[in-house]
């Protein structure tokens, strides 16, 4: 999942800093950009805190 790990280092948070502002383990961060999972309340969390839309989290990029 390219686009929340785009979105993270362009903010200037490492995992870490994105898992405790959306209120979760850095475990689940890593799992979200690493294996593209994630529950629709993990993805709503770091939407919240990256500034985009949920769905911007999972829709397909573009070539």
């Amino acid at each position: 999942m390219g686009k929340i790990k785009e979105l993270r280092i362009n903010a200037g948070l490492s995992q870490r800093d994105l898992a405790t502002r959306a209120g979760l383990t850095p475990g689940a961060v890593w799992q979200v950009e690493h294996r593209g999972s994630g529950s629709p309340a993990t993805l709503k969390k770091l939407a919240d805190v990256l500034g985009v839309k949920p769905y911007e989290l999972v829709k397909e990029e573009e070539e």
